[in-house]
């Protein structure tokens, strides 16, 4: 078995390819892979509404890499974003364009993270949903159990998507990313008890 240290770029290389060459539109099917096979996935974005130099190359970019699981598909469903990082990441960026509004994930005090993981209201869930399915594309690698992790942690330092944060150093816009989420824990805050 191949750990993370013994990956080498050109698997890297090789399996991002691969990946690449398995696009296809988030739907029902995809999301449905996701969640019941084990191995790795890809997001990958071509666009101009995100907006600032980040997004100024014309080519379609890998932006996230993850690991599947029972419930990968929430990054795509309304009413998860409270639970997804990639979607409160989207919700700071195109809060203005979509009108979304942050709330807080719960009502519960306890919850010391109910404002940095903010949720939107029902209609900003929706917006970010469909804006998500019909902005990105997706593909899907099953792979042994023992490897997901560490092929997952390869391609991350490989591609240095933007939307992940962790184990990813090459990240040069998770710092300005994270500022923006940071405006939109402080809108959570003050739109408590809004939005409902």
């Amino acid at each position: 078995m191949k750990t993370e240290e013994t990956i080498t770029w050109e698997d890297c290389r090789a399996t991002t390819e691969e990946l690449l060459s398995r696009l296809q539109p988030i739907n029902d099917a995809f999301l449905a892979q996701m969640d019941s096979q084990r191995g790795v996935y890809i997001l990958t974005y071509k666009g101009a509404e995100l907006g600032g130099p980040l997004w100024d190359e014309p080519e379609e970019k890998v932006v996230y890499v993850g690991r599947s699981k029972y419930n990968s598909s929430r990054h795509f469903l309304p009413g998860s974003t409270g639970t997804s990082t990639i979607r409160r990441s989207l919700a700071a960026l195109l809060g203005p364009s979509l009108d979304l509004h942050p709330i807080p994930r719960c009502d519960d005090p306890a919850d010391n993270d109910r404002y940095n993981n903010y949720k939107l209201d029902e209609k900003g869930e929706i917006a970010l949903s469909q804006w998500m399915t019909a902005n990105f594309r997706g593909a899907f690698l099953e792979l042994p159990q023992e490897a997901v992790l560490p092929m997952e942690m390869a391609l991350i330092r490989y591609n240095a998507p933007v939307f992940n944060f962790q184990n990813n150093p090459g990240n040069t816009y998770g710092g300005q990313i994270k500022a923006y989420r940071k405006r939109y824990a402080q809108f959570a805050l003050e739109n408590e008890g809004k939005y409902i």
